[in-house]
């Protein structure tokens, strides 16, 4: 059995790791913040004291990361992977960056004698914890098929694309449509809310209709709660996430001379609310935020 080790156990790094036990794997995990490895020490998971010792003690190396200031520590510090020699070791990426910057970290794990491939997913923290992710690979297909039965037990669907890249890009692209709609949510409630109708009956109606997209109908009962009161509500994907997803989205689109108008708009929408203090609360709570506060 492979040895795995999972760098990076916040919300989704954790669920997947929850998920790898349940499948009676061999896990090893890190985490700058320790307090976040605690639970899953308890359910089997082993600790490694840093990333050398994750990489020692692991034959793929699965990085779940938030942001690039946290991706350049794991890969560019001298605390993390430049300084291994990672010969017969695979790196499966799985943080949401640039097409540019994940194409950078592949370079850098082929000259330490690594394996690359980045995987993006589409899900959030339960399609994680239940193994219905998507998975969107880029990378060589030797280094895909190496893994394979490992994306299986953690994906419901999984697409070898190509290149590094190509996955990225995918991932960029599903995520576009998701957070134009909870804009499109927000906005069509305002009209409702201003002629008199009540939140939640406007709510109620919409969960009904063709204007409900699918996660629309998981996150009505919390968008319900937030109308009142937004704090300590859970996220899953919050607000703060999706504006660097979206800058990503708009960053890839100037490369091809795509000027991508829509997400534009949703992009000022977003700052707004992260200037208001909705950085972390849940993304789909942006429908709450434009009702309250554009439907004037």
């Amino acid at each position: 059995m492979a040895k795995i080790g999972i760098c990076g156990t916040g919300k989704m790094g954790s669920e997947i790791t929850r998920r790898l036990l349940e499948c009676n794997q061999d896990i090893t995990i890190w985490n700058r913040t320790k307090n976040k490895t605690i639970e899953l020490i308890k359910h089997g998971a082993k600790s490694a004291q840093n990333i050398s010792e994750l990489i020692d003690n692991s034959d793929i190396i699965i990085i779940v990361m938030g942001n690039d200031e946290a991706l350049d520590f794991i890969y560019k510090h001298s605390e993390g992977i430049k300084n291994h020699d990672l010969k017969n070791k695979v790196i499966i990426e799985l943080s949401t960056t640039s097409v540019d910057k994940i194409k950078s970290l592949e370079r850098i794990i082929n000259a330490l004698n690594g394996e690359f491939l980045e995987c993006p997913v589409g899900g959030s923290t339960k399609p994680a914890r239940d193994g219905n992710l998507l998975g969107l690979i880029g990378g060589k297909e030797q280094t895909f098929k190496k893994v394979e039965k490992i994306l299986k037990l953690i994906c419901r669907r999984y697409e070898y694309l190509g290149e590094v890249g190509k996955g990225t890009s995918m991932k960029l692209a599903i995520n576009l449509p998701l957070l134009v709609y909870w804009q499109a949510l927000g906005e069509a409630l305002s009209i409702a809310t201003k002629s008199g109708i009540k939140f939640e009956k406007a709510i109620d109606i919409l969960m009904d209709s063709s204007g409900a997209a699918k996660v629309a109908h998981l996150k009505a009962p919390t968008m319900l709660k937030a109308a009142t009161n937004p704090s300590n509500l859970p996220s899953t994907f919050n607000v703060i996430s999706s504006l660097k997803d979206m800058k990503l989205m708009v960053e890839e689109g100037k490369k091809h001379n795509n000027q991508l108008k829509v997400i534009k708009n949703t992009l000022s929408y977003v700052e707004s609310a992260v200037n208001d203090g909705w950085s972390d609360y849940d993304a789909s709570l942006l429908s709450v935020y434009i009702n309250k506060h554009f439907s004037n």
